[in-house]
């Protein structure tokens, strides 16, 4: 008799890259928004309603072991969250869906969307019309300089002392936070929690 054992990892809701909503809903999305990231563990710090931004302060992320912190989106960013301390910051950005059609001299018509590059302008709270929101997660990852693991025991970890080479020979930092990635899976997950939330108010 033979027995088959599948191992299989949870992974988060897929969610849109984007939710369309109307400017009559604004200030209620955005409220939603405001509210899918403080549940989701990241603090607004910037709540700009004209400029249409939501920024969160970063949430460090939550490993296997850690289950009280932030959910990890996949399986294989909880295990990178295990391994290495990392953390998240989100931004919201709610843009106006300014599409254009131009009617070129021979005849021919093209489809101008949105310039996302440059600053519309708008006071989204006076705007009327169509719009999007869109986020973006960054993950960063704390690294320390000069860390020595003993091969045996986290308990013998030593680090070395790193001076500059001119004086006056001043400490420098030894522990910082650099940029990795984006974690769109947890940006499509935020954006299916404000659309949920969005459709069932």
């Amino acid at each position: 008799m033979a027995i088959s054992l599948q191992v299989g990892c949870s992974t988060s809701v897929v969610g849109p890259d984007v939710v369309l909503l109307d400017s009559r809903d604004y200030a209620e999305v955005f409220d939603t928004a405001v509210a899918v990231a403080n549940a989701d563990g990241m603090t607004p710090v910037l709540l700009d309603r004209r400029g249409g931004i939501i920024t969160t302060n970063p949430a460090v992320a939550g490993s296997f072991l850690e289950p009280w912190k932030p959910r990890p989106s996949t399986a294989r960013q909880g295990l990178e969250n295990t391994l290495a301390q990392q953390r998240r910051t989100a931004r919201f950005e709610f843009v106006p869906v300014l599409r254009e059609v131009v009617v070129h001299e021979d005849g021919s018509e093209e489809l101008v969307g949105p310039d996302y590059l440059s600053s519309t302008g708008l006071d989204l709270t006076t705007y009327e019309g169509p719009m999007e929101l869109r986020v973006w997660v960054y993950v960063d990852r704390n690294y320390t300089q000069g860390i020595r693991r003993n091969t045996w025991s986290l308990r013998q970890e030593t680090r070395t002392t790193v001076l500059p080479t001119e004086e006056p020979w001043e400490q420098v930092v030894s522990s910082f936070w650099a940029p990795i990635s984006r974690d769109v899976a947890r940006e499509r997950d935020l954006l299916a929690s404000v659309e949920m939330r969005k459709n069932a108010q």
